[in-house]
């Protein structure tokens, strides 16, 4: 699995529950900005980063790296 399906699964799964980038941006303490590029893939996602976006997008880290 690869980092651009692991970073397009997190944006689904944000987009699914009607979550904006701004609001993911709040609740981990990143800039929109960030959030945006980590998804357009021209910016690496930070260990610290994913973490946060799947705690607050209640998914298990375990489950973005099955196909």
């Amino acid at each position: 699995m690869e980092k651009k399906d692991i970073v397009l699964k997190l944006a689904q799964i944000r987009v699914s529950q009607n979550i904006s980038q701004y609001e993911l941006s709040l609740r981990i303490g990143k800039s929109q900005s960030y959030i945006h590029e980590v998804e357009k893939g021209k910016s690496n996602l930070t260990l610290e980063a994913f973490l946060s976006m799947c705690k607050e997008l209640g998914v298990d880290p375990c489950e973005l790296f099955r196909k």
